[in-house]
């Protein structure tokens, strides 16, 4: 198993308690609204700040089904697990995101796909970043004007992906945030 599903005292978030979680009152919840996840915990990644409870782990989320990532980050009562993630690109040149699932063999699981456009988050009339929703499928993705083959079954796992509006023409891929 990958060492980065485990907390530093070597339990997954499963099996014990997050000590800054039982500081705070009961009923806690961390539900933050698309607002908050780009204007304050994204901007806060990207400046290299650090946020208290640290309730979003980074995760190269795409190289993981995500039965795995429920598996060792969900945290107990939660509906919805929240990630840091960079977006690798499918050829090195262009601009499409890389979204295909291997395992530790490098072997196709499966791919996540995007359901719609990327649609705008405002703040107070201002465009502060972008969200798409993402289904993931087990199986290899069918290609382009091909006839379908079956090979991808869809499945109920959705993922919304969040990134900041470019504010620069860096060539440097900033952290996405998908929840």
């Amino acid at each position: 198993m990958d060492p980065q599903f485990f907390n530093d005292n070597g339990t997954t978030n499963n099996e014990a308690e997050d000590p800054n979680i039982m500081d705070l009152p009961p009923g806690y919840k961390f539900i933050p609204d698309d607002v908050d996840l780009i204007d304050y915990y994204l901007k806060h990644k990207l400046a290299g700040f650090l946020t208290n409870p640290p309730r979003i782990n980074d995760v190269e989320v795409y190289k993981y089904p995500p039965q795995e990532l429920e598996k060792y980050y969900k945290f107990k009562g939660e509906k919805e697990m929240y990630f840091f993630t960079r977006r690798s690109k499918k050829y090195e040149e262009g601009s499409r995101p890389n979204r295909d699932v291997k395992n530790y063999d490098g072997v196709h699981q499966g791919f996540w796909k995007a359901t719609n456009k990327e649609n705008p988050i405002m703040n107070n009339d201002i465009e502060v970043g972008f969200k798409r929703t993402l289904v993931y499928y087990e199986g290899k993705q069918d290609k382009p004007k091909q006839e379908k083959s079956n090979k991808s079954i869809k499945t109920n796992w959705i993922m919304q992906e969040f990134r900041i509006k470019d504010v620069t023409s860096s060539s440097a891929t900033p952290p996405n945030m998908v929840s």
